[in-house]
């Protein structure tokens, strides 16, 4: 090429530099404009005979200058800041409302408690119960008002996913339209860069990880895919899917194929910030103060249910019912994607408040099956599962919770939500009214009776529950005005006691169930009665036990063997069921022929869920001994009651004929004396028969061993013998060193644990009675406590009886005042303020952690920015520099043009 040719590429090239960083210095203030670089090379030389001469320049390239490495960090950085930063915008508010001691729960449960200590204080005075119902009115607003904001900052924040949703959205059908025409101009150019469009796409991409986290994968046709997630398509080619936000705030992405909710898949950027805010601070945060309003709810409302009023009434609910029938079906929502028809009645009723947990979960149906399946929202493990029945309406049981599937199309695949305290704090609402209605007194109050002669004492009693497992009032609480029964502790022994009806205080008779010869320990804390509303007692009134009618009494020579209680071999059967899985185990014992009842009640004892009490009683009465001369003697279990000095009946021993009673109460001091009885757990009292008035006397074994009871004598001397429930049995003595002798046996009660069931065989025990009686195991939950310490002498008594003075009576109120230090939350951990105070905690250590976190994000950002800008964004100062280079290059091909123009203009003129 000739010297113009040179000169006219080179003048050509410096036009292309000229342009390019004018279009470099008009987009220096462009976002995410990279600056265009142009590159040249030598055109290929001409051989001119001396040697290769130069052709001039061609312009190869106008290259971007970028690092697609700082590219991916810089949307990585930009993805993480964005998300930190939304994230910590969003905790600040909740941290402030939560905190605050103006909005926050924490003074509401210091004021409200104080005002129950006031009230304790001074039980009957109106103005402090009235400050009661006002400071419990305060505090569930502040509940009602905490949940309406938090309320507002949900709906806040699906009202913001949705302008990024559409964002995304938008910025997506972009990147695709970019696609297809940096395609386009790919095949125009013939494989030259479109830059300026390639830096829109990078810089939608950029916007786009601001809002999502995205995976960008490059394609060999110039266009790129976007994925989300764990590779969900958003961008392929020219194809675009789309985002949408459901009424239930799950994200959906929808394309041609369908669509699947994305929500656990969103990670980064502003929309990832508020979906980990949502899941990991708001929701967290509904459910802990609604947790603490459920329980707060149930405990004050147990408490106040079991006390009485100014009135003399059992209390009211002092707040909402937490299973409200309602409030129980706000606490489950069906998946949209359930089939039709729309008939579930499906509910969930909260058991046990100390069990529950901050979680929500999900029910699912397997398709196919009759299975289901129970998982814990928050990490997706299993909580339970098993096999419905199809037969409804039917449970499902766990963590505190009992699912009701009441009635209509349950089918496979069907979902449910379950969110048990999510509405907790909305739905408390104060329903005590009146200050008269504030139950502070116990519906019980004990008594020391009157002729005690020991160290005895009893406590003040407690409430327990004044319902059973189902629901139902309790017998002993079902009479207004009334305990039914009241009762009465006897002593019977130092170290023994029977629970009575005392309805009669003449004549106590046994409960329904019995408790008979019940263990006392002196000197410790004896509590009265069982605590668990699932146990039961079947009590030993078989046909058998002790001294039925029709056993002879047997005469034979002084000490002749002992006669066998006759007892019978029966097979005892034990099933306890596993409440939450339904299965069974057995237990199985084979009485022992002529066994006492002690040995049995031994065995039996060592049984799972099982527990034996064996005693025996055996009554003598109407003596009739014509002289007390030798050689009269009453002999039980092998030692002599009537003592003897010099061969003759001592001086000391009283004389039955005259006075009986005196007589029986010699015979009571002896036994109870003696030191090998005693060792046997015998003791005796003298006493009367509460109908006749006749003199009698008492014997106890309370270990149920048999009572051997013999009498010998002159013809003619004779006693009689009953064992406290089967009609006397005549003993006479004949004479002539003869014995008439009879044994009585001891009677077992057992108490089961709750799910614990005994079956017997034969069917109608000799031991217990009928085994397939509706009432053979009856409850022993009497729904309320007392506790006998100290020494109790025999026959002290103990009073129970209903309070008729409920004025003065701070008791219950007391028990108000402990919930504040007692932990009632997550099984016993926390107190309803530590369980507060937890959340509180928690989010502010999340928000200070945050903030630091978004600082860091922010300052690694920059850097990156820096760093990107050092290589891609346009210096203008540089820009000016290659102007004028350019410039000076463009002017130097123009003067090589003017001098080839003047050098060809002189050839010409030289011909």
């Amino acid at each position: 090429m000739s010297i113009l040719g040179n000169a006219i590429s080179g003048l050509q090239a410096s036009q292309t530099a000229l342009r390019t960083a004018g279009h470099n210095i008009s987009n220096a203030n462009t976002e995410g404009y990279s600056r265009q670089r142009v590159d040249y090379v030598a055109r290929t030389p001409q051989s001119a005979g001396v040697g290769y001469l130069g052709s001039g320049v061609l312009v190869s390239s106008v290259e971007r200058i970028v690092s697609e490495y700082l590219i991916g960090q810089l949307r990585t950085d930009i993805n993480n800041f964005e998300e930190l930063n939304t994230f910590n915008d969003q905790i600040g508010n909740i941290d402030k409302l939560l905190a605050d001691s103006g909005t926050g729960l924490a003074e509401g449960l210091q004021t409200f408690f104080a005002s129950l200590q006031s009230g304790a204080d001074d039980p009957s005075s109106t103005p402090a119960r009235q400050l009661i119902i006002a400071q419990s009115e305060s505090l569930t607003a502040r509940f009602n008002l905490l949940y309406g904001r938090m309320e507002s900052i949900n709906n806040g924040i699906a009202s913001e996913s949705r302008v990024i949703i559409s964002e995304i959205n938008s910025l997506a059908r972009s990147i695709g339209e970019l696609n297809l025409t940096i395609q386009q101009q790919l095949a125009l150019g013939q494989g030259a860069q479109p830059n300026d469009l390639l830096d829109q796409r990078d810089e939608a991409l950029k916007r786009l990880s601001e809002l999502v986290t995205i995976q960008v994968i490059e394609q060999d046709a110039g266009d790129v895919n976007v994925m989300i997630g764990s590779g969900q398509p958003l961008v392929v080619g020219q194809a675009v899917s789309q985002f949408t936000l459901t009424n239930g705030n799950e994200i959906v992405l929808s394309n041609a194929i369908g669509s699947v909710d994305v929500t656990d898949a969103i990670s980064g950027g502003q929309l990832g910030g508020l979906v980990r805010f949502r899941e990991e601070l708001l929701d967290p945060a509904f459910n802990e103060l609604g947790r603490v309003a459920l329980v707060m709810s149930e405990v004050f409302n147990d408490i106040q249910q079991q006390g009485l009023d100014l009135d003399g009434d059992f209390g009211t609910p002092f707040f909402t019912d937490i299973n409200d029938a309602v409030v129980m079906t706000s606490r489950v929502t069906g998946a949209g994607t359930n089939q039709p028809p729309n008939d579930r009645s499906i509910y969930v009723e909260i058991a046990d408040t100390g069990s529950l947990t901050i979680d929500d979960y999900t029910l699912r149906l397997i398709p196919n099956t009759q299975n289901y399946i129970v998982t814990r929202n928050a990490d997706g493990s299993e909580v339970t599962q098993g096999i419905l029945s199809g037969a409804y309406p039917a449970e499902i049981a766990f963590e505190g919770l009992v699912v009701h599937l009441e009635s209509g199309s349950f089918q496979g695949g069907d979902e449910f939500l379950i969110q048990p305290t999510r509405r907790g704090a909305v739905d408390i609402e104060s329903l005590i009214e009146r200050p008269e209605d504030i139950a502070f007194a116990l519906p019980i109050r004990t008594q020391i009776g009157d002729g005690n002669i020991g160290a005895g004492r009893i406590s003040a009693g407690e409430i327990l529950s004044i319902v059973d497992q189902q629901g139902n009032v309790l017998p002993a609480f079902s009479a207004p005005g009334q305990l039914s029964p009241p009762v009465v502790v006897i002593f019977t022994s130092p170290t023994t006691y029977d629970v009575l009806d005392n309805s009669d205080p003449g004549k106590p008779v046994d409960l329904v169930p019995p408790l008979r010869n019940q263990s006392f320990i002196p000197n410790q804390d004896n509590t009265l009665f069982s605590t668990d509303p699932g146990v039961t007692i079947v009590t030993g009134t078989g046909s058998s036990m002790g001294l039925p009618p029709g056993r002879i009494s047997n005469l034979q020579a002084a000490g002749g063997s002992a006669v066998p209680n006759g007892y019978p071999v029966e097979q005892l059967t034990f099933t306890t069921t596993n409440p939450t899985t339904g299965a069974t185990t057995t237990q199985s014992l084979t009485t022992t022929f002529n066994s006492s009842a002690g040995n049995t009640a031994s065995l039996l004892s060592n049984l799972d869920g099982v527990s034996a009490n064996a005693f025996t009683e055996a009554v003598i009465t109407d003596i009739n001994i014509n002289n007390l001369t030798s050689p009269v003697q009453i002999r039980l279990s092998g030692q002599d009651l009537i003592g003897y000095s010099t061969g003759q009946v001592a001086s000391d021993v009283p004389d039955p004929s005259v006075d009986e009673a005196a007589f029986n109460t010699y015979l009571a001091e002896r036994i109870n004396e003696n030191q090998v009885l005693r060792s046997q757990g015998i003791y005796a009292t003298s006493t009367s028969d509460p109908i006749t008035g006749n003199p009698e006397l008492r014997i106890l074994a309370s270990t149920g061993i048999d009572l051997d009871i013999r009498i010998e004598g002159v013809a003619g001397d004779n006693i009689s013998v009953h064992d406290g429930v089967n009609p006397n049995v005549r003993l006479t003595a004949a004479g002539g060193g003869q014995e008439a002798l009879v044994t009585v046996g001891g009677r077992i009660d057992l108490t089961l644990a709750d799910n614990v069931v005994l079956t017997t065989a034969p069917s109608v025990s000799q031991f217990f009675g009928d085994s397939s009686a509706a009432d053979f195991a009856q409850s022993a939950f009497m729904g309320y406590q007392a506790v006998v310490s100290g020494q109790p002498s025999v026959d002290d008594r103990f009073h129970i009886q209903f309070n008729d003075n409920a004025s003065v009576d701070n008791r219950n109120a007391l028990r108000f005042v402990d919930l504040e230090t007692e932990q009632v939350v997550e099984q016993g951990t926390l107190t309803l303020s530590e369980s507060y105070g937890q959340l509180v905690e928690r989010v502010g250590t999340e928000s200070n952690l945050s903030q630091i976190n978004t600082e860091a994000a922010e300052l690694l950002l920059r850097e990156t920015q820096a760093t990107r800008d050092a290589i891609s964004a346009v210096n203008l100062d540089e820009e000016a520099a290659n102007l004028v280079r350019f410039e000076q290059v463009y002017n130097a091909n123009a003067r090589v043009i003017a001098i080839s123009r003047d050098t060809f203009d002189t050839l010409l003129n030289s011909f």
